[in-house]
């Protein structure tokens, strides 16, 4: 098999083909498939993956069996319902390592005050593609089925290696889509997660590690007054206990920031964890004592430290922080998990596979001066924590995350072509 050979014949066909590419996309997103919702776009990359004689697997999400693993995360509840689909593609080949190629086809929800209605009628301006799941991220479907299509069709023999292609439900922390796949037995050697940037990066940004996400709640109580007596200062006032555990928090944040900091990389000298105060409940009326209050966050921390450990630590220091409060050391406030519950994964800049991604990224776009983006709960670290094994995010110059959705028509047309040159080096490089 003659590799530059190959690679010619696959930039010959992707580009005779353009125009089917971007049809493609649009076509996807007509078909909606809102987190929690139908994942009416399935059928499409159910019959797509048919008419390449893949074995296909449709399946729900899991939320009982992946309770197990450590990167559980809960949905939102009635988020999910057994029309919201998964979907893995099988193409057996010879003995050469199996490649994993996914992606989410879940979206975000069709908001009116963003897309007027409009939200799956695809628009073509300004070099960009406009509409739902655009950007994030049926076209990272896209690229891996237009890339595979490609080699397929400039192939003369059976391929060397088996292929794995997976569809799944992203939304929420992947406890429903790549966990639930994996959980069900599919596995590879390498692991490419098809995901445009959410920086606008593009294919400078490599995802090679995910940074640890907790979301996480902090409940406090109070005590109300006398009632009716309305110059009574008796109560104990919970949002002012709040105050404490914010400050209390900020100080715990601050100190970890000055000592946790990349020592090389894209991002040297700068802190490797963050906590995000989101949001605080308390009180019921104005006029009433509030009796409780809850203080909801994220935190995202660094490779060493694990979700477990952390809501751990985070409680022990309130607790000694707050000893001291008379009421606090009777109440003391209570850390409870949330929704996000990712670990920290990475793939060594050094690995094989993101060797073969850089060098067919300079290949086909010229020389980049590479991001090694700390994004955070990325689903590459599904296969590299409970598979063990590399893996890998990229994806096309996009842009409107969580507003109105583009992709740039061209690099969607060079992401399919430096996916396709990937996967003949993948099997090159381990044959």
């Amino acid at each position: 098999m003659d590799n530059n050979k190959l690679k010619k014949q696959t930039s010959l066909y992707i580009n005779n083909n353009k125009d089917d590419i971007l049809k493609y996309l649009k076509a996807l997103i007509r078909l909606p498939s809102p987190k929690g919702e139908a994942t009416y776009a399935q059928e499409l990359v159910y019959q797509f993956l048919a008419d390449l004689d893949f074995s296909i697997d449709m399946f729900p999400g899991d939320l009982e069996s992946t309770k197990k693993y450590k990167d559980y995360c809960p949905l939102p509840q009635g988020e999910l319902n057994n029309r919201a689909l998964n979907l893995v593609g099988t193409k057996k080949g010879g003995n050469a390592p199996t490649l994993m190629l996914f992606s989410h086809v879940d979206t975000e929800l069709p908001l009116d005050n963003i897309w007027e209605g409009e939200a799956y009628l695809p628009v073509e301006k300004d070099g960009k593609i406009w509409g739902l799941g655009a950007a994030d991220a049926k076209s990272g479907l896209v690229m891996i089925l237009m890339a595979v299509k490609a080699v397929l069709a400039v192939m003369c023999e059976d391929i060397p290696g088996d292929l794995l292609l997976m569809s799944v439900l992203g939304k929420r922390g992947g406890a429903a889509g790549a966990l639930t796949a994996i959980d069900k037995g599919y596995t590879a050697d390498g692991a490419i997660y098809c995901h445009s940037a959410e920086t606008q990066h593009g294919f400078r940004e490599i995802k090679n590690y995910s940074m640890g996400t907790l979301d996480f709640k902090v409940l406090a109580t109070g005590k109300p007054g006398v009632p009716f007596e309305d110059l009574d200062t008796s109560e104990v006032n919970a949002i002012k206990k709040g105050k404490k555990i914010i400050q209390a928090l900020e100080k715990w944040n601050e100190e970890r920031r000055q000592k946790m900091v990349f020592q090389d990389g894209s991002f040297t000298g700068e802190a490797m964890t963050k906590l995000h105060f989101g949001r605080m409940i308390s009180g019921d009326y104005v006029g009433n004592d509030p009796i409780s209050f809850e203080l909801q966050c994220r935190l995202y921390f660094p490779l060493g430290e694990t979700v477990d450990e952390l809501l751990d630590s985070i409680q022990k220091y309130l607790n000694t922080t707050l000893q001291h409060d008379h009421w606090f050391a009777a109440n003391p406030p209570q850390v409870e998990p949330m929704f996000i519950r990712a670990n920290p994964a990475e793939t060594s800049k050094e690995e094989s596979l993101i060797k073969i991604v850089e060098n067919n990224i300079n290949l086909v776009k010229g020389p980049q001066d590479f991001i090694y983006q700390h994004h955070g709960a990325s689903d590459i670290r599904f296969p590299i924590l409970y598979l063990d094994i590399p893996a890998v995010g990229i994806g096309s110059l996009a842009g409107g995350f969580s507003g109105k959705e583009w992709i740039d028509k061209k690099d969607l047309i060079k992401g399919v072509e430096i996916l396709a040159n990937t996967i003949l080096d993948w099997w090159s490089h381990n044959s």
